[in-house]
């Protein structure tokens, strides 16, 4: 099964997530406004967009292209491209066997999804946790 999903936007913020985690399942795509890059950096907690919307609607940044989520792209180019296009700030998240919820970081963004998901995998951690 080819893993790649393209959005240019006018797909629903939870339909994506849906398609993200079926070809991911080990994995989460959280999509927040621009402001929560600042919260993460200083601890806090962020929240998403409303998820009933589409990307063209929560979007804060009219630039021009589509994002393409293939199992090869790595996480950090995937949040770039989500901010370039869209202006939206995006993380990458799993659950752990004890269902406890983690953002990538570091090391972990420069990984693929394809990888991320294997690791997480085998790991244990918890699958179809998209939400």
């Amino acid at each position: 099964m080819a893993r790649e999903i393209t959005t240019t936007g006018s797909k629903k913020v939870a339909t994506l997530q849906k398609e993200f985690n079926a070809h991911f399942p080990y994995l989460r795509l959280k999509i927040c406004p621009p402001e929560a890059r600042e919260l993460v950096q200083n601890g806090k907690t962020i929240f998403g967009v409303d998820t009933s919307l589409t990307l063209s609607e929560v979007r804060t940044k009219k630039g021009t292209g589509q994002v393409s989520l293939t199992g090869s792209k790595s996480i950090k180019r995937l949040e770039k491209e989500f901010d370039e296009i869209f202006g939206l700030y995006v993380q990458i998240c799993y659950t752990d066997k004890g269902g406890k919820r983690f953002y990538t970081t570091g090391d972990t963004d420069s990984r693929s999804l394809t990888a991320l998901n294997r690791d997480k995998e085998a790991e244990g951690c918890l699958s179809g946790e998209w939400k």
